[in-house]
This record gives structure tokens, C-alpha cells and sequence, in this order.
């Protein structure tokens, strides 16, 4: 079994075309591997460890997705141990740590943690960091954002594209309520439907986080860790701050 780590630096990009790209089978972004799914096409959710509050937005994230993705990939609720990414359940809650027990950094607002066998998941589990509180509106879209790396999709900036314009991008620069074009159509490259513009991007296996130059979003920590099924650990795979 395999697990990644992901979560996201959401700053400001300069305008470029967008393209989605896809958790890869090796955990390297950018390569031709097997994307990740869930087969049977159906994810459970518990978002019962959430405040009233918060426990709606996070439904309401995942029925976006749902209302997109319709008989593709079903969504269902389920109760489930918070990090236990054994259990088949994707669990939405604040911990005090990611679910590798790695501390939060100070701007990480979200990660997700996905467990796989061969390029089918099997598990993934989202953890909030309960030191920084986001508007009902921010944590409705990163919920969003994170259910994207739940189904199967990475960042749309990881290979040389901007990623503006797509839910999905590593940096928050723009507000959205649902999912964008691109966002969908790598959702359906997955689980199938059609789409604007369906294909994997060609791309550069690299990518660079220009400084912020827009103010009002907090940044994510962009990361890629993979880990062997006899727990070795590859290098972090990070963007670099470009001045």
C-alpha cells in the first residue's frame, strides 16, 4: 500500500492556460503512470467529527461534486476513525497533526492523505489544521479543493501550467462555489462523461510559486510525499518561491 500526501500553497499566479493533471499510480505528478481512482466507483464520507457549522459546508463540498460527477462516482455517508486510512473512509475533521502525525505548518490550512493499491484507492482522509480558521465561504472551497485530491485530482499548476481559473489550483486567487471547466474535465477523465477538453496535459515535470500579489487569501504548504509499503520515504517533492 501506498500513501500521499498532498495539500496546497494557494497564492498568486500569473494568467495562463490551465490544465488539470492527476494523482499518479508512482506519485509523481507530471509522469504517464496510471492515474489514481476509486474502483468501485464510491467514496464514503464522514464529516460527523466537524461543528454543525462546518459539518454542512463540508456536505455541501461534496455535493458539488456529486451533483457533477452523478452515477460516475457515488458519494455516500458513513461514519469512519479519524486518520484510520484502513478503514475505507474518507473522514473530514480539525487534528492536531496531519494523518502521518507530521505537525502542521504554520500556513497550512488542509491536507489530504490518500492510501492506494496498485492505482486503485482504497482510502483518504482530510485533515484541517484547528490553529487557522477560514470564513464560512474559504472553508467551503477548500473543502472543495480537497474532495478534488479525495477523487483523484492534483493540482492544475503541478506541470507548468497556471492553474488559474480551476478550483484546483495550488494557490487561492480567485472565490468559487463549485468546481471550474478544468477541474471537470479532469474528473471526468477519470470516471468518464466527456468534457471541453478531456486529455492529460503535456507539461514539464517542475513548477514554480511566484510571491503573492494579491492580499485576503491564506496560503496553503505545497507538498508531495510518497511512502513505500516498507516505508521508505522519497524526497518531499516542493515548490519553490520565486522572487
Amino acid at each position: 500500500m501506498l500513501m500521499s500526501l498532498a495539500a496546497a500553497m494557494w497564492l498568486a499566479v500569473p494568467l495562463q492556460t490551465a490544465a488539470f493533471e492527476l494523482l499518479r499510480q508512482s506519485g509523481r505528478t507530471c509522469s504517464a503512470d496510471p492515474n489514481l481512482l476509486w474502483s468501485p466507483a464510491r467514496v464514503v464520507v464522514d464529516t460527523g467529527n466537524l461543528a454543525a457549522v462546518d459539518r454542512t459546508l463540508a456536505q455541501e463540498a461534496v455535493s458539488e461534486w456529486q451533483s457533477i460527477l452523478g452515477s460516475r462516482l457515488n458519494f455516500s455517508n458513513g461514519n469512519g476513525g479519524v486518520c484510520d486510512l484502513d478503514d475505507g473512509v474518507t473522514t473530514i475533521a480539525f487534528t492536531e497533526t496531519d494523518c502521518q502525525g507530521a505537525p502542521f505548518g504554520p500556513d497550512t490550512l488542509a491536507i489530504t492523505v490518500t492510501s492506494w493499491v496498485g492505482n486503485r484507492i482504497t482510502d483518504a482522509d482530510v485533515s484541517f489544521n484547528p490553529s487557522r480558521r477560514l470564513s464560512a465561504a474559504a472553508f467551503r472551497q477548500v473543502s472543495m479543493h480537497e474532495i478534488g485530491h479525495v477523487i483523484g485530482l492534483d493540482h492544475s499548476d503541478a506541470c507548468g501550467a497556471s492553474g488559474r481559473g480551476t478550483l484546483m489550483n495550488s494557490r487561492l486567487v480567485e472565490s468559487f462555489t463549485s468546481p471550474q471547466a478544468d477541474d471537470i474535465d479532469g474528473a471526468f477523465f477519470i470516471y468518464g462523461g466527456g468534457g471541453s477538453d478531456v486529455g492529460v496535459p503535456d507539461g514539464a515535470n517542475g513548477c514554480a510559486v511566484v510571491e503573492p500579489d494579491e492580499a485576503g487569501f491564506w496560503p496553503f504548504i505545497s507538498v508531495l510525499l510518497v511512502i513505500g509499503a516498507v516505508r521508505r520515504v522519497r524526497s518531499p517533492r516542493r515548490c519553490r518561491a520565486v522572487d
